[in-house]
């Protein structure tokens, strides 16, 4: 086929907004759409050489996947190697495992799937994931698979049906990406189902199904194909339900250029350096996520260096980049192959020691070994409580009181209880300690992500978490024991509060049982009254119940933010300032506000009395996380061991007040 030099300058204009979105530049915050323009452009240049090819009689899938391979492997496995190893110094090893994993799925054209399945491309954790572009590679190789077979099978008719089947293609891929973009953006962001609209859109600019245009109105269409794919790179955002509708601004774009070849706009296009970059875009592409990543990885840790700003990483991704090209994409790509067989088979030779590599870190859980003691040991923590196997989420038949487990000293007769979900179970070991030093005891009951009211279940997502039940048992045999003075609630307030995890976009809503009315307004009204008439149910039976409100909810990992701290600290060593993560109580007071207002408003109806751990782990705008290099959380939300034994020790004048005096309100 005939070479154009501008499209390979429309590729210049598709990575480089991607590499500054991915840089963190406000400005591109669409910039991930570039991806897009890719998708187009495949889309054409496939079909045009594989239609050719196939006219000419000189189609064979044996040629058109040794130039395939040729084209993408080699840098892909450099990349995976180059970023396999620098994985293996500064990854935590939960983010190595999932490493190794997504290894396996880049090398075996899935990763896109395994992408999706592990959460989405705009969530926090998309830095712990140095090959999550390689998603957009996995869509095009399983279009280069598919769609060959396609056009071999309406060759042998001649290509009657062609213009329908591609058309059909479209039309289904564009309808199932507007159903389902608002239910399940992270499906219709990262498979081949819904985005392969936008290679057809390629592919029928390739056979010719517009008409052609020229003189004033392929000027117009070039300029107005500028304008579109410019918008969608500044003006759509991580908000906007994508691909949708929005796609459609970079890939009409894209085809409106590729369509008006010739025009004012693609002469400039055709232009030295914009083709330059486009030469290079492919290794731009596969080389500038994995050091965005890195450095968007440690970017918690206080690093004083000029090696991690933009002013260096963007050159040296450019460097990278002409270092793979000249050096291993190019000239892998032009070399002559002679024996096809052995092609093939030392191509399946390297994916299948790559692939073994990344399923060895994944089944050796991300090699802790690796590091020393003091990293280990803050990446280790675990949850703060009593044993979950026996003493969470029991099953319906085994709530009853002689099986509840104990906090405290098991031989003193139980004076308190405590229930809750899984915020309960963190806080309960801490507590179990503290106890046992006062010689006292209590009964304790928690479930998974449940209200602790006898009223209610909850959805979360598409499932629904059966509580209500379970809650009415356990609330039943606290109130036919006499013994029990003091009742503790304690759960996840927030999450309940505000219908979604902290930081996070999974709807969870609190419905009556067995039902599934989705409704934020009900879900309140649910929440309110069910923990009034919990608590005005268990006052009545002569208890006092004590609310207790939730601990700061992080929003990272803070196990594995000290553990990148110690790693950092033996790389840069005086660049790497203290261990400094403290969370901004401003932002626990915002994510909390509504539950608060609850409480304020439920107090005027019911009697209660409310502990709140914030006055013990934040003051002066500050929450404490770490305790040295000990993280007082497990996870971002629940606390650790260390953490649970640091509350429950500032707590405890307080709690052992609560249960002496079960009387003073």
């Amino acid at each position: 086929m005939k070479y154009r030099q501008d499209i390979d300058g429309l590729r210049s204009v598709a990575i480089l907004p991607v590499i500054l979105y991915h840089a963190g530049i406000g400005a591109f915050s669409g910039g991930f759409t570039g991806v897009d323009v890719f998708f187009v452009i495949s889309g054409y240049l496939i079909t045009t050489i594989i239609f050719r090819e196939i006219e000419s009689g000189t189609f064979t899938l044996s040629n058109f996947y040794i130039r395939r391979i040729k084209r993408i492997f080699p840098a892909l496995f450099a990349m995976i190697a180059v970023t396999g190893l620098i994985s293996y110094f500064v990854l935590m090893p939960n983010h190595f495992a999932k490493f190794g994993k997504s290894v396996a799925a880049a090398v075996f054209f899935c990763a896109n799937i395994i992408f999706w399945g592990d959460s989405g491309y705009f969530e926090a954790e998309a830095e712990s994931k140095p090959l999550l572009h390689t998603w957009s590679l996995g869509v095009e190789e399983q279009f280069y698979i598919f769609f060959p077979l396609i056009l071999m099978f309406l060759a042998r008719t001649g290509f009657r049906r062609l213009k329908t089947i591609i058309v059909s293609i479209f039309v289904v891929s564009f309808m199932l990406n507007i159903a389902f973009v608002g239910r399940f953006p992270e499906a219709v962001f990262f498979n081949l189902p819904f985005r392969a609209w936008e290679l057809m859109l390629g592919s029928m600019l390739a056979l010719g199904f517009f008409p052609q245009a020229d003189g004033a109105k392929k000027e117009f269409l070039s300029v107005l194909g500028l304008m579109l794919i410019a918008s969608g790179m500044l003006f759509i955002d991580e908000s906007t339900r994508f691909p949708g509708y929005a796609a459609l601004l970079p890939c009409v774009g894209t085809a409106l250029i590729i369509h008006a070849e010739g025009s004012a706009v693609n002469r400039f296009l055709s232009y030295r350096p914009f083709v330059w970059v486009g030469l290079l875009s492919y290794s731009l592409y596969i080389w500038h996520w994995p050091v965005f990543a890195f450095r968007n990885y440690v970017s918690a840790v206080q690093i004083e260096s000029f090696f991690l700003s933009n002013t260096f990483l963007i050159p040296f991704v450019f460097l990278l980049a002409v270092v793979s090209y000249y050096i291993i994409e190019k000239p892998l790509r032009v070399m002559k192959v002679q024996n096809r067989k052995q092609f093939f088979a030392y191509a399946a030779a390297s994916m299948l020691v790559i692939t073994s590599a990344g399923l060895y870190v994944k089944f050796e859980k991300g090699i802790k070994s690796r590091f020393s003691p003091d990293v280990i040991r803050s990446i280790t923590a675990k949850m703060g409580g009593l044993d979950p196997k026996k003493c969470f989420d029991l099953k319906y038949a085994d709530i009853r009181k002689e099986r509840l487990c104990r906090i405290g000293d098991k031989n003193a007769e139980p004076s308190f209880a405590m229930m809750g979900d899984s915020h309960a179970l963190a806080m309960s070991g801490g507590m179990n300690e503290q106890m046992k030093l006062y010689g006292m005891s209590g009964l304790f009951f928690a479930r998974p992500t449940c209200l602790p009211t006898e009223e209610s279940d909850v959805l979360n997502g598409t499932k629904i978490q059966e509580c209500s039940d379970h809650f009415k048992k356990a609330i039943d045999i606290m109130e036919s024991s006499p013994e029990i003075k003091t009742v503790f609630i304690t759960a996840r307030w927030g999450m309940y509060a505000n219908n979604v995890r902290y930081l996070g976009d999974s709807k969870l809503y609190i419905v009556k049982k067995a039902e599934a009315k989705v409704d934020s307004v009900r879900s309140d009204e649910l929440l309110y009254n069910g923990l009034k008439d919990t608590i005005t149910e268990l006052t009545q039976s002569g208890k006092r119940v004590v609310l207790i409100m939730d601990v700061p909810d992080i929003g990272f990992d803070v196990p594995a933010e000290a553990g990148k701290y110690a790693v950092m600290k033996k790389i840069f060593g005086e660049k790497v300032g203290s261990l400094d993560y403290d969370f901004n109580s401003a932002e626990h007071i915002k994510w909390s506000e509504d539950f608060k207002k609850m409480v304020a408003k439920l107090s005027e109806e019911a009697e209660f009395t409310v502990l709140d751990p914030s006055d013990y782990l934040c003051k002066e705008g500050e929450c404490d996380i770490y305790n040295g290099l000990d993280p007082l959380y497990f996870d971002s939300n629940h606390l650790s061991i260390q953490g649970s034994a640091y509350l429950a020790e500032k707590m405890s004048p307080a709690v052992i007040s609560l249960i002496k005096n079960p009387a003073g309100f």
